[in-house]
This record gives structure tokens, C-alpha cells and sequence, in this order.
């Protein structure tokens, strides 16, 4: 998969401090969402359970800790950003996990993780800011024991490049820290790279309405309008794979969630 140099692990990984910063004390409310009920069934699928270790990959407040700790399972949750840390310790605290729920600081394409040592490894909504996510897909591998499972969940962009571009071009200005968002092919391929069966990859549908994606983005205020104008003319073009609709406050597109579970040979 082709690679800008300028914008690496470290420079990325920058901007994601940056931003999720930012937006650490209101993050659980903004990605809370139905995907978590998708993550809690697939965690039932794998039989994952008490005694269970899942190694959250970017796990921020703890919203996708949380469907593995409410099983009994524990959870070592790695993130980058020390404020979304806090507040998600502090969070699952609150919610009766603290026993469960562990928390260290670093890059997802380096990791502290002893090799072998989970069950699991989950990451949730965060691939778009990897500037080299075959690398988190080789960590991921790396940490689960033969026969655990590697469960990737994120937006889905379609194979088409013409299409992607379309769409892309307004995702940067809305989510500047977003580095590319991966189709259901480019994860098929770096899930074989690193020697995982996939046993389950589909993406879900989800209509939200275009106040809500931004304000989930943390979009500048100074940048809405110029979002707004990009998916307007996408919606007044039609065939666009977001298939906005509406005008004004009832202006909504679609999101797609991709859900891809590996299983280690």
C-alpha cells in the first residue's frame, strides 16, 4: 500500500494528539453509537469471556473496552493521547470496571505488548488516522495467541478510486487528522499479509444527519460550511457512495461501517 512519507506514524500520530485533546471530555458521547452493539455480537461470536485478555488498539474513553469488560473479560487498552487516557480510566471506573480495565500510553505500530499474550485485539473507529495501518494490523496479529481473533471496525470507502476521491476530498477538510479511510478489499489484503483467516467482513449502512458527522468530527466551525457545500454538490450530482439527501437541518448521508474479524493460524 503506497505511503506519503511526509505524514508517518510520528507526524500522524501528532495530529491525532492534537485533536482528540481537544474533544477528550465529550469523546464517549459522540462515538458511543449502534456500532458498539455490532462489537458486543462479536464478541459473543468469538467466546470471548471471563479469564479473557482483548487489547484495545486506540481504545480512547473505553466505549469499545466496554462490550469485552461486560463479559468479564479484561482489557489493556493502548492509546497515544494522555487526556483521552484519563478520562477513560476515570470513566470506567465509574462504571464499575476498574479491575478489569488497564490503560498504557504508545503508538499502535509499536506496541509494549508481549507477543502472544491476548486473546483478542479490537480497534474501534480509529484506522482512518493510521498512516500505516498494515503495520497496526501486524502489531494486532502479533499480540493475539494462535487461534485468537484480530476485530477491525471503521469507515468503509469503496474500491472505486474516482469515487473515493470524491469522497475523500471533503473528509479532510471535515476531519483534517483522518489519513485514509480503508475499503472492505484493503482490509481482506493486509488482514492476508499478516496471516489472518478472515472469517467475518461486512460493512453496515447507517443514515446520520450532517450536523451530527461533523460535530462528531470536530470539524472547525470555519470549515462547516465548506463541508456542507461539498456534500451538497454531491447530493446535486447523485450517485455518490455517502447518497446525501435533504437540504438545511434535514440534510443526512450515509455512513458505512466496515467490521472485519481475523482469526491467527
Amino acid at each position: 500500500m503506497p505511503r506519503d512519507s511526509s505524514t508517518g506514524a510520528e507526524g500522524a500520530a501528532q495530529k491525532n494528539i492534537e485533536s482528540f485533546t481537544r474533544r477528550a471530555d465529550s469523546f464517549t458521547h459522540h462515538s458511543a453509537g449502534e456500532t458498539i452493539d455490532h462489537l458486543r455480537e462479536a464478541a459473543r461470536r468469538i467466546g470471548f469471556g471471563p479469564g479473557s485478555w482483548a487489547a484495545d488498539f486506540g481504545v480512547g474513553t473505553g466505549n469499545s473496552a466496554l462490550p469485552f469488560l461486560e463479559t468479564g473479560g479484561r482489557v489493556l487498552g493502548l492509546d497515544i493521547t494522555p487526556a483521552m487516557v484519563r478520562t477513560g480510566k476515570q470513566r470506567l471506573a465509574d462504571e464499575g470496571h476498574a479491575v478489569n480495565a488497564h490503560f498504557i500510553l504508545g503508538l499502535c505500530e509499536r506496541t509494549p505488548i508481549r507477543d502472544s499474550a491476548m486473546d483478542c485485539a479490537v480497534c474501534r473507529n480509529v484506522f482512518h488516522h493510521f498512516a500505516a495501518p498494515d503495520e497496526v494490523v501486524r502489531e494486532m496479529a502479533r499480540t493475539v495467541r494462535p487461534g485468537g481473533h484480530v476485530i477491525v471496525m471503521d469507515h468503509c470507502y469503496p474500491d472505486d478510486d474516482d469515487e473515493r476521491h470524491r469522497t475523500e476530498e471533503i473528509d479532510h477538510i471535515r476531519e483534517p487528522a483522518m489519513v485514509r479511510i480503508l475499503s472492505l478489499k484493503d482490509f481482506r489484503a493486509i488482514y492476508a499479509e499478516n496471516g489472518l483467516e478472515v472469517i467475518a467482513a461486512e460493512a453496515r449502512e447507517r443514515r446520520v444527519v450532517f450536523d451530527q458527522w461533523v460535530s462528531g468530527a470536530g470539524t472547525d466551525e470555519k470549515s462547516v460550511p465548506l463541508v456542507r457545500a461539498g456534500v451538497e454538490r454531491l447530493r446535486d450530482e447523485g450517485g455518490s457512495w455517502i447518497a446525501p439527501e435533504g437540504e438545511g437541518e434535514r440534510l443526512t448521508l450515509l455512513q458505512l461501517d466496515a467490521m472485519v474479524v481475523g482469526r491467527k493460524g
